[in-house]
């Protein structure tokens, strides 16, 4: 993802409580800069399932900001959605996000097949989730 693609996805998820989105953007606490999003898509209200998501500039990968966001969002999720799972979804080869999860207490369900459409062509992602019970 180019840089700025990922400004103009930035600032479609910019004040998501006035859209009625889910979805954060994450700031560096010392300057504001705006580095990312995190939060929750397909919302199924009925079950208390959503999907976390989440996007991070490469030059801030490996400093903590995603892992501080997703805890905040997972709380989030469990207390003020009243959550009780949370689904994500990795690309195969992206072992930092898999890593991350795991980290947090996600659970690996195996793969989903063809899960996303990017550029004419097919992925694979790993289905993780989270339950309720599970999060300390």
């Amino acid at each position: 993802m180019k840089k700025e693609d990922a400004i103009e996805f930035i600032e479609w998820n910019t004040d998501p409580e006035i859209k009625g989105y889910n979805r954060w953007v994450i700031e560096k606490k010392d300057s504001n800069e705006k580095i990312g999003t995190c939060g929750f898509d397909s919302w199924d209200r009925t079950n208390n399932i959503a999907e976390i998501g989440y996007d991070l500039w490469y030059e801030f990968w490996g400093c903590g900001y995603m892992k501080e966001a997703l805890i905040a969002a997972i709380e989030s999720g469990f207390s003020n959605m009243k959550l009780n799972r949370i689904n994500a979804y990795v690309a195969l080869k992206n072992n930092k996000s898999s890593n991350l999860l795991e980290s947090l207490g996600f659970k690996n369900e195996g793969i989903y097949r063809d899960k996303h459409l990017f550029r004419g062509k097919y992925y694979d992602h790993y289905s993780y989730s989270l339950l309720k019970k599970e999060w300390k």
